[in-house]
């Protein structure tokens, strides 16, 4: 036999919820000597359902282990996205090393390339007036 106490937290309900299904009619209890209503627990499951009766110790493990899960699942996502961008750091890397010698090969052409395309150096033009006022010199 239950007390209204124990029934509640066998139901997770509140001592004012079993005492008003008592009143209702919906759960029958007895009184003892001291005036205590009890409750058979046959009859409390039959009108209610039980909760489960985890302990805090094992509340407190099976989160631990539900935030160790989550944690290994982050870790590996971190260390997923690291790998990538170690693996596109590396590319890059390449491709700057790639451009800088292509640069360079380019300077090298431009710099040992011949002189052909200089214009002859350009000499004075004679003016035919500055003749004809002046005279021939």
């Amino acid at each position: 036999m239950l007390t209204v106490t124990q029934a509640a937290e066998e139901t997770g309900l509140s001592k004012v919820a079993i005492y008003k299904a008592i009143k209702a009619g919906r759960l029958s209890a007895t009184k003892n000597d001291n005036g205590q209503s009890l409750i058979d627990a046959a009859e409390l499951f039959r009108v209610y359902k039980p909760v489960s009766k985890l302990n805090s110790k094992q509340v407190y493990e099976s989160l631990l282990t539900t935030d160790n899960h989550l944690i290994e699942k982050e870790l590996e996502f971190t260390r997923q996205m690291l790998r990538q961008v170690e693996s596109e750091r590396d590319n890059l890397r390449h491709s700057v090393e790639y451009l800088q010698h292509s640069l360079n090969q380019a300077m090298t052409l431009i710099a040992h390339q011949p002189q052909e395309n200089q214009q002859p150096e350009s000499r004075p033009v004679k003016s035919l007036l500055f003749e004809k006022l002046f005279g021939k010199r």
